[in-house]
């Protein structure tokens, strides 16, 4: 689930394909998807010195793939 971002604490919640959609058509009809989860997950405090880093952070640091990987509002 996507949390919409509102004005108040009881932000409405959406599913994932529905907050594409509404993306989608905020831009047009396009949307850029960047496949940066390494940066966003090193920039959140993710420790990837692994080789498996991406199996490691899901196991041990689920919080921070759903923080890395929720989308940026488009400006």
């Amino acid at each position: 689930m996507v949390g919409k971002s509102g004005g108040g604490g009881g932000a409405a919640e959406e599913d994932g394909a529905a907050a594409v959609r509404r993306w989608v058509e905020a831009g047009g009809g396009r949307l850029v998807m960047d496949g940066g989860l390494a940066t966003e997950l090193e920039a959140n405090g993710a420790d990837l010195n692994d080789p498996l880093w991406s199996a490691k952070c899901l196991l041990s640091s689920s919080h921070l793939i759903r923080k890395s990987i929720r989308p940026k509002k488009p400006t």
